[in-house]
């Protein structure tokens, strides 16, 4: 997933972490027969107590982390994301 070319070039790296975050998204695990959802949610508050004007909430609904994410996370050099590294990673 790319930037739309349309869009000025400040506006592609204001926004750029939004497609990341879809970018992300796509490579989630969802189950059998679900339809992949993706949500943004600004508020008006700080929820998270760090001073913000505002919260950005995201939503969706995949699977969540398997064991063996958990064991890559935590295990340096050994990514479940080998061989994939073109795949848009920050």
């Amino acid at each position: 997933m790319q930037s739309p070319a349309y869009l000025p070039s400040c506006t592609r790296k204001t926004y750029h972490f939004l497609i990341k975050l879809m970018q992300n998204a796509e490579d989630n695990e969802y189950e059998e027969g679900v339809e992949p959802t993706l949500e943004f949610v600004m508020t008006k508050k700080d929820i998270t107590g760090s001073g913000a004007p505002a919260t950005l909430l995201v939503f969706n609904n995949e699977v969540g982390f398997s064991r063996k994410n958990m064991v890559s996370i935590c295990s340096v050099g050994r990514s479940t994301k080998k061989g994939k590294r073109h795949q848009g990673y920050i």
